[in-house]
């Protein structure tokens, strides 16, 4: 990883290194979302990927975006994981790969690794909520794909998150610390996004298309431990001022944090967090 990253290689171990709290994540998700579609399916709605024989999942943590791909690709086709976790994600990975019927490979290790990946190698690529990590990385997935692959990249957009966002600076300033300008959660948001992808994408693809794919979790008042329970395994995220600058207090902070929720909840019956998302779907790679 590159060695101007917003994010370090520990701050997004410890943030996804934990695959009961992926899965505990994408439960939380799923009960409180407004919309009830599974992006993965929008994702993937009406493409023909019968031909992909080598696929690559960017950031694959336990196969998540990966087992949807099920009985859409050639008989036999291989697919690559590639993580930082590998310790946790290596073998649930290549159990979901198997369990399709295709062969598996896992490369633990940061998304620079695709630099030494011989060009025109890949027929899909997929970053389902990983490439604001690595947006210097497109030129680099383009020359990975054949004439015909194709690149599905999941994001957020910039005002995914806003009620959790404005609530940082008072917490960082409830422990004696400078609030910032913008929390480094909204320029990671920003990196790579629903507002700004396209152009990012541009010149590297001769086709692309944007799919928004709005949202919202609303968690009841009588649920709001559940909302904790979602934001608090973001907490190297959200925090991440206080995690590199006084950590000794992060538990003060996370105090104030989760009463000012709580606080939300008594007084408005249930708080809303936008996740609204987007898709991306990247043709003719080479532009």
């Amino acid at each position: 990883m590159r060695e101007d990253s917003l994010y370090s290689v520990e701050d997004i171990r410890k943030t996804y290194g934990a695959v009961q709290d992926h899965v505990e994540t994408r439960r939380l998700i799923s009960r409180y979302s407004v919309n009830r579609e599974d992006i993965r399916e929008s994702a993937l709605g009406g493409l023909d990927l019968a031909g992909v024989e080598d696929a690559l999942d960017l950031g694959c943590a336990y196969g998540f975006f990966t087992e949807k791909l099920a009985g859409r690709l050639k008989e036999g086709a291989a697919i690559t994981g590639l993580d930082l976790a590998g310790k946790v994600n290596r073998e649930l990975f290549l159990a979901v790969v198997a369990s399709m019927g295709y062969r598996g490979r896992f490369v633990a290790g940061s998304a620079d690794l695709i630099c030494d990946m011989d060009s025109g190698s890949l027929d899909l690529v997929v970053a389902s909520y990983s490439l604001y990590f690595f947006p210097h990385l497109i030129g680099e997935i383009a020359r990975l794909l054949r004439p015909g692959g194709v690149f599905i990249a999941i994001t957020h957009t910039e005002a995914s998150l806003q009620e959790v966002i404005r609530l940082i600076p008072g917490c960082v300033r409830s422990v004696g610390l400078e609030a910032p300008g913008e929390p480094a959660i909204g320029r990671l948001l920003r990196a790579f996004s629903l507002e700004n992808g396209e152009a990012q994408l541009r010149g590297h693809f001769g086709r692309i298309e944007r799919i928004p794919f709005e949202n919202d979790l609303s968690f009841p008042r009588d649920d709001i431990e559940a909302c904790i329970d979602y934001l608090g395994k973001k907490r190297n995220l959200l925090f991440k001022e206080i995690f590199d600058t006084n950590p000794q207090r992060i538990d003060e902070a996370l105090s104030y944090f989760y009463r000012e929720l709580r606080k939300s909840a008594s007084r408005q019956g249930s708080v809303v967090i936008t996740k609204d998302d987007c898709i991306f779907r990247c043709f003719d790679p080479g532009g």
